[in-house]
């Protein structure tokens, strides 16, 4: 007996009718459980994938039909409600991966039906006599044995996973009667698992036999007082009823009313972007490889400018053009240290043209640097010239370093990455190319101590192009991308022009008092061997303090503390475990002050002095727009955002920082920002009043905590209301609230229900936010700035809280973040335009610091004060203190 072979692969006059409930069962049976990091259980979903993927690679359909099961009863439980009764309930990690299967099949491009009252069954017996009528063959993706009964002239069935293709003989083989009988033999023989009552004792061989001898249902009822066998005679008169029953509810319904011409509609392909988002999302390493687009090659006309003439020629061709896409060559990464050495130019796709401004290698041809700079000072100086560039800062501040002055940049690809995916982390041009335009681009200054003059000229100049050339296609796609998202107003109005601020900030930098510094460090390095002796006449011994093991073995082994926390190694002495175990003996405490001793030393007075350049005798940190996921601008060599200054020598390291002689700092600070932006969004009555009046909120809550008058709050209940306050803006849970205040969980859950007792508008805001995070996957800031929240819907508990923390505490911080940018735009537009000699040098948080010449003191502070408190019009006002001293933390 030969096989039924398919209909070959791409024929246009065949419909492909997929089982897809039927594939989801399969695939979850027959798979090992797999999840993703996040907990989502991923197997069927996989399976379903594969099966799908499978199907389009080998045959090719023009025409497909993906057929689901409805979720609710159908016409078979009105009939008869037994129906699927001893079922037992799907199991949840499969019933999570069928609302997953309709999304991998929508971003396939399918038809997808779905009715409520009818199973998938009914509607693949529709499909499929609508597709004959048009005389179109059917292949029906199944391994459902009902489904047998439609398999006939010019209908197949293929069980994709067996690889099996079932026609008349093989569902003879299968069922041992043709397609046409076997809806009779499943009426008598029933089915268990769809509670399908059939008739006692009748097997399918003992069904097969008597549908040969009589044909129909009917004709073996017909002929009932002929069957010798009296046991089956006599089960077939006691269950008629039950038999016939049983007819009618494995008849599949051929005449479903659906919608448009389903059979006809042509497949037009899936949709890549959709379906690689999915695999992302779910974590489906094997799908995600397979469908990693092709990568462009990079095919530019690239060309290297020799003479002076090739640039005159050069500055011609970017005039007639409509945008300019470039990039510089360094000689470091720091621009504030670096030598420009040339910059790629582009000003239409695939061509761009690199202009060296120095030679890097002996004899190299170059033309002149002033007939280089004469043609670009009027291209980067023009601000209707539109650009593009991967790092807006960077480029600003290197041509700053050689007089030019960028304008006109319309495209800050680094910055529109940023705001299109702020968790993306990586926004350099070599990630966007691969995610916006699936382009593989190289960087080969990328890899440790690689410099730029260690390339070929040719080399370096097909890079510099590559980068300028996918700056401006970069800019021109995602600009309205962003624009698309809402966020076209936040890129231009605050974000873009904070650039040119941030340069401001870095050029200026800030003065460091390396004495101060180094008697500093002397100190707590006596610090540290007090504490070192302190460790070993409490351990009984000498140790090392800062080895691990030791510590491990002092702790665990010989003053036998419990072991709270393990790695995979090891016993674990991570601050939270020392912290827990300082209750029950002395050395931990002492061993966290020496670490936190060695920290600030290491991190700072032995470090920021080697930061100092020794042109300017000046700090220059980089200010980063793109790293913090809230919006915050970060700070990087050094990080001068992360000094504490809750102990004694965090605060004394901000004395180091001070004035230029005959000048003074200004600190200006944000009171309790985060609170009142939490009371603007909120609209709480109890914390708006609060603030409208310039009560103290900490006490107000000190209050509602401990159910005292507000004039008996004691200074430690409002350190405990204080430290409440906060952990509902950061979402902290009980468990991290008891720890933080070393209170029991009972306790720190009753501060925690008191606070949301007085201030109820806080918690229907912070429930409203995490529900619409579900439904949008998205949280959004007063100024529009977005972040998804992917883990909202995660299985795994942990995952899913942390994305609800996310999801109440961006709004929030990201808010007040917006708004000290806003005053930064504001306090250096102003700054200009007073022709102030005083300037802004450093940005910490919700704290602007400033170099202030001291008759300009009024004037400053009046502007300073004005422009932070005026960032936004809330319902709450914002405060601002300001301070002034010689160093920053006198005036702090």
């Amino acid at each position: 007996m030969a096989a039924p072979r398919l209909p070959e692969s791409g024929a246009d006059d065949v419909l492909y009718v997929v089982d897809v409930s039927s594939l989801v069962f399969r695939a979850y049976h027959a798979l090992p459980p797999l999840s993703s990091s996040k907990g989502e259980p991923t197997h069927a979903v996989a399976g379903v994938n594969q099966m799908l993927q499978r199907l389009l690679d080998e045959r090719k359909p023009k025409h497909v039909v993906i057929a689901m099961d409805s979720k609710g009863k159908t016409f078979r439980h009105v009939r008869y409600p037994e129906y699927k009764a001893n079922r037992p309930e799907a199991p949840p990690d499969l019933s999570s991966q069928i609302g997953w299967v309709r999304r991998i099949c929508d971003a396939w491009g399918f038809v997808v039906l779905e009715k409520e009252g009818f199973e998938a069954d009914d509607l693949i017996a529709t499909t499929t006599r609508l597709a004959r009528a048009r005389g179109m063959r059917v292949v029906i993706v199944s391994a459902d044995k009902d489904l047998l009964q439609l398999v006939g002239d010019g209908v197949l069935m293929v069980d994709t996973m067996r690889n099996r293709v079932f026609g008349r003989d093989e569902t003879v083989e299968k069922m041992l009667v043709p397609p046409e009988q076997v809806r009779d033999l499943l009426a008598l023989v029933g089915d268990a698992s769809d509670n399908v009552p059939g008739v006692p004792s009748v097997g399918p061989k003992t069904a097969a036999k008597l549908l040969a001898d009589h044909g129909t249902l009917d004709g073996i009822y017909a002929a009932l007082d002929t069957i010798k066998a009296k046991g089956t005679r006599e089960k077939l008169t006691s269950f008629r009823d039950d038999a016939y029953l049983s007819r009618e509810l494995v008849t599949l319904d051929e005449h479903v009313e659906l919608d448009g011409d389903i059979v006809g509609m042509p497949y037009e392909g899936g949709h890549p972007e959709a379906l690689r988002a999915l695999y992302l999302e779910l974590e489906l390493v094997r799908a995600l490889a397979q469908s990693e687009p092709k990568k462009q090659e990079v095919v530019g006309r690239y060309d290297l400018a020799t003479n002076d003439d090739a640039v005159r020629a050069l500055g011609r061709a970017i005039r007639e053009g409509d945008d300019l896409g470039f990039h510089l060559i360094l000689d470091v990464d720091d621009p504030h240290r670096a030598l420009m050495l040339g910059v790629g130019l582009s000003w239409s796709d695939g061509v761009a043209t690199y202009v060296p401004l120095a030679p890097t290698r002996l004899g190299q041809a170059v033309p002149s640097p002033d007939a280089s700079l004469a043609v670009l000072r009027p291209l980067f100086e023009n601000a209707l010239l539109p650009k593009h560039a991967g790092d807006g800062k960077r480029e600003a501040y290197a041509l700053a370093s050689v007089g030019l002055t960028l304008r006109g940049v319309e495209g800050d690809v680094g910055l529109l990455g940023y705001l299109l995916d702020p968790d993306r982390g990586d926004q350099t041009l070599v990630t966007l190319a691969r995610a916006e335009l699936s382009v593989e681009l190289t960087n080969p200054l990328a890899a440790p101590k690689a410099k730029a003059s260690d390339l070929e000229p040719e080399a370096l100049a097909r890079f510099a192009c590559e980068q300028a050339d996918f700056a401006r296609r970069l800019g021109r796609v995602m600009l309205p991308r962003v624009q698309a998202y809402g966020l076209g107003a936040l890129y231009r109005d605050l974000e873009r022009p904070l650039v040119d601020v941030l340069v401001r900030l870095e050029q200026a930098g800030v003065r460091v008092d390396l004495a101060l510094l180094a008697r500093l460090g002397a100190e707590a390095a006596a610090g540290m061997a007090e504490l070192e002796a302190r460790c070993t006449e409490l351990a009984g011994h000498a140790f090392n303090v800062g080895s691990p093991r030791q510590l491990e073995t002092v702790l665990f082994d010989e003053l036998g503390l419990p072991a709270l926390k393990r790695t995979k190694t090891a016993r674990s002495t991570d601050h939270e475990v020392l912290e827990e175990l300082a209750e029950k003996h002395a050395l931990p405490q002492v061993i966290l002050d020496h670490r936190s001793l060695a920290k600030l030393k290491g991190t700072y007075l032995d470090a920021l002095p080697l930061t100092v350049d020794p042109r300017t005798g000046r700090i220059h940190s980089h200010f980063e727009q793109t790293v913090a996921a809230t919006g915050r601008i970060s700070s990087k060599d050094p990080n001068l955002q992360n000094i504490p200054i809750r102990t004694e020598l965090g605060q004394r390291i901000r004395h180091a920082f001070v004035a230029e002689p005959g000048h003074l700092v200004l600190s200006a600070d944000y009171s309790q920002i985060e609170l009142r932006v939490l009371a603007h969004l909120s609209e709480d009555p109890e914390l708006c009043d609060a603030y409208q009046k310039a009560d103290d909120v900490h006490t107000r809550t000190a209050s509602a905590l401990f159910g005292v008058p507000q004039a008996d709050v004691t200074k430690a209940q409002r350190g405990a209301a204080k430290t409440v306050n906060f952990a509902v803006i950061y979402g902290q849970t009980e468990v991290a609230l008891a720890r933080n205040l070393r209170i029991d969980r009972a306790e720190a859950r009753r501060y925690i229900e008191a606070f949301f007792e007085r201030y109820a508008g806080v918690k229907r805001f912070l429930d409203e936010v995490t529900v619409g995070a579900r439904d949008r996957g998205f949280v959004t800031t007063l100024f529009g700035r977005r972040r998804t929240v992917a883990d909202i819907h995660s299985r795994n508990p942990q995952l899913r809280a942390a994305a609800e923390r996310v999801a109440r505490n961006t709004p929030i911080q990201g808010t007040a973040a917006d708004l000290i940018k806003r005053a930064m735009l504001d306090i250096d537009a102003g700054l200009r335009r007073e022709a102030l000699r005083s300037r802004m040098i450093l940005t910490v948080h919700d704290e602007l610091v400033f170099e202030l010449v001291p008759d300009e003191r009024p004037r400053l502070e009046a502007l300073v004060r004005g422009c932070m408190s005026g960032a936004a019009e809330l319902r709450v006002p914002l405060e601002v203190s300001v301070g002034v001293g010689p160093s920053w933390g006198d005036a702090h």
